[in-house]
């Protein structure tokens, strides 16, 4: 049985031309050859799987004139020394790595010493590391990779010639995946190809591990749209085209059928929150021939969408897309996903029956006369004003109930007034007492329930002598947050009593006294309870103070 080899060892590039979307990088490293200018520094950063270690081994057998065919000779070359620097990061890694510098090549003009993750360096191994990484010997080339450029040492990076290397970018992700499938004899669907280079998120590295798990996933090695998508558990394209176009025909029960159905399937709420937002997305960028191009689908749905976004409104689509990113940004925050998307479908589904309705009341209008027209209808035509008037109420009881009219306000205005006189009309004056007293203290905690410092100043020792409240506190706090409430309480008090109420405040002066502070108070107060303390500190010369 041959030994299996993952297809990105197996199809690692051993040539410039043959790595995939970093031509910017390819192109000045292959210039840099070709006119004997290679910095003996280089730092490539990038994200993952984009080809930084691909492009340091191709450098390092191009500079010494190694024509490696096979992608997984790379690593038997004794010329190229590689350090993975997330497990070998410290001092003594880097000390062991500056000896074999010293030695000079047996074969070859250059000794190549690629250190990968070199942001996982500690501080220590940095610094050991930066005279020779300013000063290497001649025939020495240092290649440090990263994927988080932030966290190497400014001191490094100014030592370093820097290449920035890009997200791959899909089509050239998903030619590549053809280009190999090709090799393979192995049939594809485009859509299918498209999934995984979208997954992949600019990493070819992650694009060809997928590729794997999919070819050992299908029985007849046909990767197919439905396979990938099963797979990757990964929602299918038909089920936005469906929702979004229910959504637009107002169909409430059938979007939420379509829900629940994409919730039996394993699927979150959030997927079909998030894929209706780019869904979306792509519709508006449809309406516009120019913006067709930012779309990243395949081109058989460039053509679905352009066909469904002549279909539906360009203001529908907007208003549909700040309803979906609103309750998107707020559905970690629910405790019911399921209730808080069926939310945010029943309001797009709404944003039709409004504008309607709007609609519906602006054509109900009543029209205006001109001055002289009504001159004409009161001087000649008394009949046929009665007649008007008849039907101007006619159209106005067949406006909406909703409908707001001045009458209506200034009906509901004086609604209003009558609750607020009769509220006024229950709460009548009564006598003095303790038990009404305590009463009302009750109401107006509860009205202060979520202030708990005023509530508890309220429910402090108070007594109460004839029509005089004495509130008895404890320090100048209270008494602050007291006077906070203080005329809130005796409005409470005029409008429920008959009589005139006196309201007092008693502090605690001796609590007051008592509050110690400073560290020469605690010191006092303490050598109050044993004067021993005093004697000790004298002869021991120590200071309160620290």
């Amino acid at each position: 049985m041959e030994k299996y080899v993952v297809s990105a060892r197996k199809y690692r590039p051993t040539k410039f031309e043959d790595v995939v979307g970093q031509s910017h990088v390819t192109t000045t490293l292959q210039n840099a050859i070709k006119n004997e200018k290679i910095a003996q520094s280089i730092l490539f950063c990038g994200p993952r799987g984009v080809g930084k270690t691909t492009c340091a081994r191709i450098l390092a057998n191009e500079i010494n004139d190694f024509n490696i065919e096979n992608p997984l000779e790379n690593s038997n070359n004794l010329n190229i020394y590689e350090l993975d620097a997330a497990s070998n990061n410290s001092v003594d890694d880097i000390r062991n790595l500056i000896d074999q510098v010293r030695y000079a090549p047996q074969s070859g003009k250059y000794k190549v010493y690629i250190i990968d993750e070199v942001h996982m360096l500690s501080n220590a191994a940095f610094n050991a590391f930066l005279k020779t990484l300013e000063e290497p010997p001649s025939y020495a080339i240092f290649i440090l990779a990263t994927t988080e450029k932030n966290k190497v040492i400014p001191t490094i990076l100014s030592r370093c010639q820097i290449y920035d290397f890009n997200r791959i970018e899909i089509i050239d992700i998903k030619e590549k995946l053809k280009d190999i499938l090709n090799k393979e004899k192995i049939e594809f669907e485009d859509e299918a190809l498209h999934i995984i280079a979208q997954k992949a998120d600019g990493a070819m590295r992650d694009a060809l591990s997928t590729l794997d798990l999919i070819r050992t996933f299908s029985k007849d090695s046909k990767i197919t749209l439905e396979i990938v998508t099963k797979n990757l558990n990964i929602l299918d394209n038909d089920y936005f085209f469906k929702v979004s176009n229910l959504l637009f025909e107002s169909s409430i029960s059938e979007t939420l059928l379509i829900h629940n159905e994409i919730l039996l399937k394993g699927f979150e709420s959030f997927n079909l929150l998030n894929g209706l937002s780019n869904h979306f997305r792509n519709l508006l960028l449809s309406k516009n021939e120019k913006l067709v191009e930012i779309m990243e689908v395949s081109e058989s749905e460039k053509i679905k969408y352009i066909e469904q976004a002549k279909s539906i409104d360009t203001s529908f689509i907007e208003e549909a897309l700040e309803i979906l990113n609103e309750f998107e940004i707020n559905y970690k925050q629910s405790s019911n996903h399921k209730i808080h998307t069926e939310i945010a479908l029943i309001k797009v589904c709404s944003i039709l029956k409004k504008k309607t309705l709007k609609i519906d009341k602006e054509e109900i209008s009543i029209p205006k006369t001109d001055i002289s027209k009504k001159k004409e209808l009161k001087e000649n035509k008394p009949k046929e004003k009665k007649e008007s008037k008849n039907k101007i109420s006619q159209t106005n009881s067949n406006i909406d109930k909703d409908t707001p009219n001045l009458k209506n306000l200034l009906v509901e205005k004086e609604e209003i007034k009558v609750d607020e006189k009769n509220k006024e009309k229950e709460l009548e004056k009564v006598a003095f007492s303790e038990v009404e007293y305590y009463k009302l203290i009750e109401n107006f905690s509860e009205d202060l329930k979520e202030k708990k410092s005023e509530v508890a100043i309220l429910k402090k020792r108070n007594s109460i002598s004839g029509t005089e409240i004495i509130f008895h506190l404890d320090n100048e706090l209270e008494g602050t947050i007291f006077d906070s409430i203080l005329n809130r309480l005796k409005e409470r008090i005029k409008h429920r009593f008959e009589e005139k109420i006196v309201i007092k405040k008693e502090i605690n002066q001796s609590e007051k006294e008592k509050t110690i502070y400073t560290n020469k108070e605690k010191f006092e107060y303490l050598a109050k309870k044993n004067t021993n303390l005093t004697d000790l500190k004298n002869k021991l010369g120590l200071d309160y103070e620290f």
